[in-house]
């Protein structure tokens, strides 16, 4: 038996459950007056959306409050919802890596523990393999020079 909503003569609107489409229009509960079947209005209850990326969450105390104990447990709650969602749904993963160094020369791109391994891997010297990267990211490309 479906639920359809209905107008009055007087304005009033309402719903009612009836046998079938077919059913003649209920009279109005609040004048008695004719009633015409009117579109329902749409409900919008929840909806997908994955939820916040790693991206959103605060990068610094300053980020957290100072150490605010409710914006830690927000976005301690934040994260855990991303790593069930991910759990569920692996196309969705983050890739997220150890990071060495993210200030001076990498603060655009930050140097990861991969990174540095690989860099270090023939010296066997992780200071070489830093200053490497350093250089890396600091020099101009070589698309540059050639435009010049």
């Amino acid at each position: 038996m479906p639920i359809y909503d209905y107008k009055g003569d007087c304005g009033h609107r309402f719903e009612k459950l009836v046998a079938s489409w077919r059913t003649p229009n209920p009279a109005c509960p609040a004048c008695g007056a004719e009633t015409r079947r009117v579109p329902s209005r749409i409900a919008r209850i929840g909806g997908a959306s994955a939820p916040e990326s790693y991206d959103a969450a605060p990068t610094s105390w300053d980020g957290l409050g100072g150490g605010n104990k409710d914006a830690i447990t927000h976005w301690r709650r934040k994260v855990e919802e991303r790593q069930s969602f991910e759990a569920r749904n692996p196309e969705h993963l983050t890739q997220r890596e150890a990071v060495a160094s993210h200030e001076g020369a990498f603060e655009g791109k930050a140097l990861t523990y991969r990174e540095l391994a690989a860099r270090s891997a023939t010296s066997g010297d992780s200071s070489v393999g830093m200053a490497e990267a350093s250089k890396a990211r600091t020099q101009p490309s070589s698309a540059t020079k050639d435009g010049d």
